[in-house]
């Protein structure tokens, strides 16, 4: 798989009005289950790695995964994102994601995901931009340019 294809957001849903960190992870694992990139369970999984540490990333990103034990629920790499413009509570009381990026890994992959979203959306008014969009597309065009 090429590091292009990886890193390809594969599903985006805006303007999604979910209140919890549950919520947005029933949304995303929902999504990459609809893909066919994991397998029943991956959802639970997803809050049983948030139990342990969080995904939040800062910038309002948060990018919830499976724990290592879990691993063999996912079929294929995948990322999709939902946008939250009111933002969800996530993790600390101070973390608030407006950005949940669903993660599906195989193997090493998720180092090349992990490395293209921290050089695209490392800055803050792009990340306050794309917080609030209802505009797919430069969703889209955003996450799929190059880092600098």
């Amino acid at each position: 798989m090429t590091a292009e294809s990886v890193t390809a957001v594969e599903a985006i849903t805006l303007g999604e009005e979910g209140s919890t960190l549950e919520d947005a992870v029933a949304r995303v694992s929902g999504m990459l289950s609809d893909l066919g990139a994991v397998e029943d369970g991956y959802g639970e999984s997803m809050l049983a790695r948030e139990a342990v540490i969080s995904t939040y990333l800062g910038n309002g990103i948060a990018l919830p995964h499976c724990t290592y034990e879990d691993r063999g629920l996912i079929r294929r790499t995948a990322l999709v994102l939902a946008q939250y413009p009111a933002g969800v509570p996530w993790g600390d009381e101070d973390d608030v994601a407006f950005l949940v990026f669903g993660l599906a890994a195989i193997g090493e992959e998720h180092l090349a995901v992990m490395s293209h979203l921290a050089d695209v959306l490392d800055d803050e008014e792009l990340c306050a931009r794309l917080a609030v969009t209802t505009d797919a597309g430069y969703v889209r065009e955003v996450l799929s340019s190059p880092g600098e």
